[in-house]
């Protein structure tokens, strides 16, 4: 690489506001001082490799991720392969070879708490020697606060899961985005009058609480149920979407949906005719909302 550049370093899992923090510093930089601006992520995350039994799941998938972070204004994502070998790599090592040597390093932003090489040794402060060492500069980016909580994934992904999702969603800064193949289900929809497709996501992504959400598909508004079903005694997972004024067939198609904000929690209906007229209900809010 020819040109020098300004990287933002991090895992960046969601891009949520103090993520997007770290890129603004790091793009309005690179603008100023004519340098290429580049974030660097890791895939698979580095929690994922190395303790899998927690079944660490994604905000973003790396698409996701290398969407949204190029929508602030990086030009390239430099995607490391976490394994063994960067596992043990030294963060010596991992400075030189990365940040130095590939990227022609000019500056280097991370947020407060940032640690990298083997065992998380190397934080800001042996950074900051580094950077001495190998003639680069060093900005370290202070927390981001919303609601009196330093903004972090993991906080957001607690949100999402299990507490509140549009709080989550204001901390992420932007929709929560899925991504999946539209595959066959059970035809409730048009049992209901109600078109939808089913997706089915990556293994690796973070699916919120159950509950029906507002959401867009490209320019299209949608309704969106995350559930079991329980009105129809299914017990069966699925994730619906219902575009509105929309009827192409979207069938072994990857659908993109961003999710807005979460209006009910899933319901048991005692019967269908009730269940039909709240879907109508929630289709009516969706069609008056401002996404």
């Amino acid at each position: 690489m020819d040109k020098k550049s300004a990287v933002a370093l991090g895992t960046f899992d969601g891009v949520h506001l103090g993520h997007q923090q770290i890129i603004k510093e790091t793009v309005k930089f690179a603008k100023k001082n004519q340098l290429i601006p580049i974030a660097i992520t890791f895939d698979p995350h580095p929690q994922q490799f190395i303790v899998p039994a927690r079944g660490l799941k994604l905000l973003t998938t790396l698409s996701e991720r290398k969407s949204l972070l190029k929508s602030f204004g990086i030009e390239k994502v430099q995607v490391i392969k976490f394994n063994k070998n960067i596992q043990e790599l030294s963060y010596e090592t991992f400075i030189e070879k990365h940040l130095t040597r590939k990227l022609r390093a000019q500056i280097v932003f991370v947020g407060f708490d940032y640690a990298f090489g083997k065992n998380r040794s190397g934080s800001v402060k042996e950074l900051r020697k580094l950077g001495k060492e190998f003639s680069f500069g060093v900005k370290v980016i202070r927390p981001v606060k919303k609601n009196h909580h330093i903004i972090k994934s993991s906080l957001i992904r607690n949100l999402i899961t299990h507490g509140n999702f549009n709080e989550g969603v204001g901390l992420l800064g932007h929709p929560y985005r899925i991504t999946g193949l539209v595959v066959s289900g059970h035809s409730r929809g048009r049992e209901l009058g109600v078109r939808t497709a089913n997706l089915k996501l990556d293994q690796d992504k973070l699916i919120p609480q159950m509950g029906v959400y507002l959401g867009k598909a490209g320019n299209h508004k949608c309704v969106i149920n995350i559930g079991n079903r329980p009105t129809f005694g299914a017990q069966s997972f699925a994730i619906e979407v219902h575009l509105l004024r929309f009827d192409k067939d979207l069938y072994k198609k990857k659908l993109a949906v961003d999710l807005h904000k979460k209006i009910r929690d899933e319901i048991h209906f005692a019967d269908i005719e009730d269940l039909k007229a709240q879907i109508h209900k929630d289709i009516a809010i969706c069609q008056n909302a401002v996404l």
